[in-house]
């Protein structure tokens, strides 16, 4: 064996500590006091069994009975009642009976609230009116109290646990409480009629029936009773709950805004409108108090919100000087159109004339340029051109109407299966050139466009009708044939037409329904704008166009008609000349002979006008060689 040396060596230091040595249990020794082997065991390989902390309230069973109630009789009765639900120890104490002056002091608590019935107890009562959960399901939520039944059931178990009609309803329904459904209707809480029911069954032929009876009754009436007390406290509950959570949510407005007008926002909050007031902001609107820690957490937010509110009122602020220089325009065209009275030609509306490229440069100019009238003096200078202009436009857009019209009626007559002839709608069309290609028993009509020029020799025909979607005849009988254009929008007497009042050329071009527009001003601004705002009901300004207008076929026939009736050239014989010659045309198939006289009758007499409206309204049947034809001085015409 190599000798051991007698130098200790010196202990080297690696950074690490020195490991301890494991510790040695010594067994007991042995009756002669040997002492046994030592057995060398790990520190951890006997471990106590783990066993959670107290927490800090698990000495507060340890406190005296009396000092503990006194603690609990601080609480409300919701507080008392989750605490009878924490552990085995609480529950043991507060639901026994001696525990009853605990959940009364917690009742007195609560403002006004009403004493316990005396059907129920009073952890029953505490765990009714506050702790919001289905009694069916345990839903939470359920915020509304049957008091009349004594239940919280929400609205998925009410469909099942309530019933309404059964065997025996007018047996048992002042014996089980009771609520108003839908309708009107009895609601009874099912587990109740069962039990009622069961008991009933159970005392039949008893002598006892009868006081189960009563005592089922006055149960009811004092339920009903005490029903009426609690629903009055419960609303009264719900008002002071809403008032402090609306106290709240001003306090936290007002420190909100308190804290804007700190870093600058205090003149841009007074120039916030209602509809945008602070109040609405999801987060001013929260019924919790404002702390440095949410207003941290809510400043860029709101700061946003404000920078938002100032891009509004100066787009409100713009709005509202365009709307002032736009009254100033429409004074320069009053000036002008009082200036040319009296006038024939069509004159542009306000929106037309706020609608000019000219007129439209001037009211845009910058917010900081002063706009008065004389800013409009050049235009006013050139009002003759800028109409004359305006003017040939909307020519532009009849002419273009009436070609798409034109358009649309050829397709429809190629497609339809029969084409019924007509010989002076053959003429007609003959006159323009057209063809007709008759194939088997189809009859194909193909009408060629005419240009511009000719649309616009075609236009102020007498022949050429038009008429309104909207519009329709004054109210009265189907044979009111009045030459009035008033626009009924709302006949709630006769209902809608079927067919317009004809409009002929130029007084289409003033027709109103090209004007106005049967709606609404739903803008906030538009009431007040000068160009959309006028005096009628669910009326509003718009530009001059065609989109209601519409080439009356029929109409056109029957103007073609009476135009040869008369003696007239259709495709030369203007609406204008008509008008000059003021013919008057009858019927001579609906001569009405007097049983009295002697030659004498009465027959319906038209002016030209008139007497179109009867054949497009299909009111009469007039044949060309059928007609009177004379002056205003040869017959009364009707009005």
């Amino acid at each position: 064996m190599r000798p051991r040396s007698s130098v200790a060596q010196a202990p080297v230091d690696n950074g690490k500590k020195p490991r301890r040595p494991p510790k040695k249990r010594v067994r007991a020794s042995d009756v002669d006091g040997n002492q046994q082997n030592v057995e060398v065991v790990k520190s951890g390989a006997r471990r106590a069994k783990w066993q959670p902390r107290p927490g800090k309230l698990a000495a507060l069973m340890n406190l005296p009975m009396d000092v503990l109630f006194e603690v609990f009789g601080h609480l409300n009765p919701l507080d008392i009642l989750r605490l009878a639900r924490t552990t085995k120890e609480f529950r043991r104490v507060l639901m026994h009976r001696s525990s009853m002056s605990v959940w009364k002091n917690a009742r007195d608590n609560v403002p006004n609230m009403p004493d316990c019935p005396p059907f129920w107890t009073e952890p029953h009562y505490a765990n009714l009116a506050f702790d919001p959960h289905c009694h069916e399901c345990g839903a939470p939520g359920v915020r509304n109290v049957d008091w009349r039944i004594g239940r919280r059931i929400c609205t998925k178990c009410s469909k099942t646990c309530m019933v309404d009609a059964y065997h025996g309803e007018l047996v048992i329904s002042g014996l089980v409480p009771s609520k108003y459904g839908k309708r009107g209707r009895l609601l009874f809480y099912r587990k109740d009629v069962e039990e009622v029911q069961k008991n009933l069954h159970v005392l039949a032929g008893s002598d006892g029936l009868e006081a189960y009876r009563e005592e089922r009754r006055a149960f009811v009436k004092e339920m009903e009773t005490q029903a009426k007390a609690l629903e009055a406290w419960a609303a009264s509950q719900a008002k002071d709950r809403s008032d402090q959570l609306e106290d709240a949510r001003r306090d936290r407005k007002t420190a909100i805004i308190e804290r804007l007008t700190e870093i600058g926002w205090g003149d841009e909050i007074e120039h916030i409108p209602y509809t945008d007031d602070l109040g609405h902001h999801r987060l001013v609107k929260q019924p919790t108090r404002l702390t440095d820690r949410i207003w941290n957490n809510i400043k860029n937010d709101m700061i946003k919100y404000m920078e938002e509110m100032r891009a509004r009122r100066l787009e409100r602020e713009r709005k509202a000087l365009l709307i002032a220089r736009k009254r100033t325009a429409i004074g320069v065209l009053r000036s002008y159109k009082i200036a040319h009275l009296p006038f024939t030609d069509i004159m542009p509306e306000a929106v037309d004339f706020c609608s000019f490229p000219e007129v439209v440069e001037i009211i845009g100019l910058p917010t900081e340029t002063e706009v008065t009238e004389a800013s409009f003096a050049d235009v006013a200078s050139r009002m003759d051109d800028l109409v004359h202009s305006w003017r040939t436009r909307i020519h532009s857009q009849l002419r273009a109407r009436v070609k798409d019209n034109m358009l649309f009626s050829g397709k429809r007559r190629a497609r339809a299966e029969r084409v019924t002839p007509d010989p002076s709608y053959e003429e007609y069309v003959e006159s323009l050139g057209a063809t007709l290609d008759v194939k088997g028993k189809k009859k194909e009509v193909s009408l060629p466009v005419p240009d511009d020029a000719e649309i616009d020799q075609m236009i102020p025909l007498a022949t050429t009708v038009f008429r309104c979607k909207t519009c329709t005849p004054s109210i009265g009988l189907p044979g009111d044939l009045s030459d009035s254009e008033y626009d009924d929008f709302l006949d709630i007497l006769g209902g809608r037409r079927s067919r317009s009042i004809p409009l002929f050329y130029p007084k289409v071009m003033g027709h109103c329904c090209l004007t106005r527009s049967r709606t609404l001003p739903w803008d906030y601004f538009a009431t007040d704008d000068p160009n959309f705002r006028i005096d009628f009901p669910m009326s509003t300004r718009t530009k001059w166009n065609t989109h209601l207008l519409q080439v009356d076929e029929e109409a056109s026939k029957a103007a073609r008609t009476v135009v040869e009736a008369c003696g007239e050239d259709p495709l030369i014989t203007t609406a204008t000349k008509m008008d000059e010659l003021d013919p008057r045309l009858a019927c001579l198939d609906c001569i009405k002979w007097s049983k009295h006289e002697v030659n004498q009758g009465e027959v319906p007499v038209f002016a030209w006008r008139s007497a179109v409206r009867a054949l497009s309204f299909d009111v009469f049947d007039f044949i060309a060689s059928h007609l009177f034809v004379g002056s205003a001085q040869d017959a009364r015409a009707s009005p």
